[in-house]
């Protein structure tokens, strides 16, 4: 029986790859580069392909990313002819890797690198006819972060990756980015990092091959990530929190000024509240010794309220009222005094009295309310002064003369109860009170002892405190958030990292 043609071609494609592989690599020497002998510098092409970003670490300064990292170059000695085995390139397996040169690419900022391996060694080869190599690796590359955290949590970074050779100078190795339509040298699955924790990317950037120096001059590539901070966890959980605890504190402006307890209270309530956010907002942030953009938020807030304990000290020293203290008794004193004064005392005859039920009549005297005068009415003496006349029998010359000068006594007597009672009504306090109270209609707490009291100090400082609070931000946002962003990054490696 004849076997099949696929069975029988098979066993000689692959005995002819293994002898071209063998060829090939037949006085190879793996650890010169390419180009060598020529003095000419090989060239290495980068390319990126980011499938997903972060953590990015606030308190170490590090951020990472996943991705397949792709390196280029063309080897003469790898040429071969491909038309015996119909191969446009080989893919070759890692032992095959181990047998050839390759460039010692490695992260000038990086911070624990390193190769996936499960199920086995993430990595491949491909060999083209014209010698030009493909070495293809998936890592996780963890790099060191310059940030800025001054503007922290209204932040934004800015993050590179730096990479070149460790041993070969620039004048051995160059770097270029692979350039892979329409991105430059780099491509990111912005899919599957659109859940970026605390951040989200806004872009990246990538530079030319420029030459670092670390012990003589090395050609390198360099790629920026740009982050912008979510600030919506910070919003909900302090800049709200301490906005609320400026307006508890600003409640006391409306409350009166002899309720001390009241706004004593407020106001240690505010300090203990400001001082458990500040002591939260240190947990997760970064330990630096310059103060960031949640810092001097809180220390507005802190000194806000610190202006609002000394505007209540002002109002509780000088202009509180209704107290026990001697030199505020004495200013109440003055005050009623004045009230007092301001109550003219013909108040008695205003024209609403003048023509009411307060008008002397011909016939007979005011009906007011009275003075308890002593001894009985004038109707029940003149009364009883007929009843005793009438009963004693005197002669007539005399009865005359006793009943005038009963009557001259009894009219006397009369004026000098009227004069009484209109100087009484005219000159004692308690009437005039007693009238001003009713022209006003004031029915109860005609000086206004028993109300509030609110002090001018409070009047002012309940507009004055918020605008200024309000206008002070104003200035916050547009430092913090408006003032563009400058990112400055330091080449000195043997120093920064």
């Amino acid at each position: 029986m004849r076997p099949r043609r696929g069975v029988k071609r098979f066993p000689t494609i692959a005995a002819n790859v293994t002898n071209l592989l063998n060829a090939l690599l037949l006085d190879y020497g793996k650890h010169f580069r390419p180009g060598f002998n020529s003095k000419k510098a090989t060239k290495v092409f980068i390319d990126l392909f980011v499938r997903t970003m972060g953590p990015v670490a606030d308190l170490s300064y590090t951020y990472s990313f996943n991705c397949y990292f792709r390196q280029t170059w063309t080897d003469d000695r790898l040429q071969f002819n491909n038309s015996g085995i119909g191969f446009r390139q080989l893919s070759l397996s890692m032992a095959m890797l181990d047998k050839i040169w390759k460039p010692d690419t490695y992260f000038w900022n990086g911070a624990g690198s390193y190769i996936h391996s499960i199920t086995s060694s993430n990595r491949l080869v491909r060999l083209k006819p014209d010698g030009t190599v493909l070495f293809s690796s998936r890592i996780t590359i963890r790099a060191r972060c310059e940030m800025d955290m001054r503007r922290y949590p209204l932040d934004k970074q800015a993050c590179r990756l730096v990479l070149g050779s460790y041993a070969y100078s620039s004048d051995e190795i160059q770097y270029q980015w692979n350039v892979l339509e329409p991105d430059r040298g780099v491509k990111i699955d912005y899919e599957s990092i659109a859940d970026l924790p605390q951040y989200s990317l806004t872009g990246f950037k990538v530079f030319d091959a420029v030459n670092l120096t670390r012990d003589t001059q090395y050609s390198a590539l360099e790629v920026r990530f740009f982050f912008e901070r979510h600030f919506g966890y910070f919003l909900m959980n302090f800049y709200v929190p301490c906005a609320l605890v400026m307006l508890l504190c600003w409640v006391a402006f409306f409350t009166k000024r002899e309720a001390t307890g009241e706004r004593i209270g407020i106001g240690i309530t505010n300090v203990l509240t400001i001082v458990l956010i500040s002591l939260d907002s240190k947990t997760d942030s970064p330990k630096i010794d310059m103060a960031t953009a949640l810092d001097v938020y809180i220390w507005i807030c802190y000194f806000a309220h610190l202006l609002c304990m000394i505007e209540f000290t002002v109002v509780h020293y000088y202009t509180k009222y209704n107290t026990g203290d001697p030199e505020i008794q004495e200013a109440e004193r003055e005050r009623l005094r004045q009230i007092v004064k301001s109550i003219p005392k013909n108040a008695v005859l205003s024209s609403r009295h003048r023509a009411g039920g307060f008008q002397r009549r011909p016939s007979q005297p005011m009906r007011k309310p009275t003075v308890p005068v002593k001894g009985p009415r004038p109707e029940v003496r003149r009364m009883n002064a007929k009843i005793r006349f009438s009963s004693v029998r005197y002669p007539a010359k005399k009865a005359s003369t006793s009943m005038q000068m009963t009557k001259i006594a009894e009219e006397e007597e009369e004026q000098r109860e009227e004069l009484n009672i209109q100087s009484i009504r005219e000159e004692n306090v308690g009437w005039r009170l007693y009238y001003w109270m009713l022209d006003r209609n004031v029915k109860t707490d005609p000086f206004g002892l028993a109300q509030n009291s609110i002090s001018r100090v409070d009047r002012v400082a309940v507009v004055v405190v918020p605008v200024a609070f309000v206008v002070v931000l104003v200035f916050y946002y547009d430092f913090y958030v408006n003032r563009p962003f400058v990112f400055k990054f330091d080449n000195n490696f043997n120093r920064a990292f």
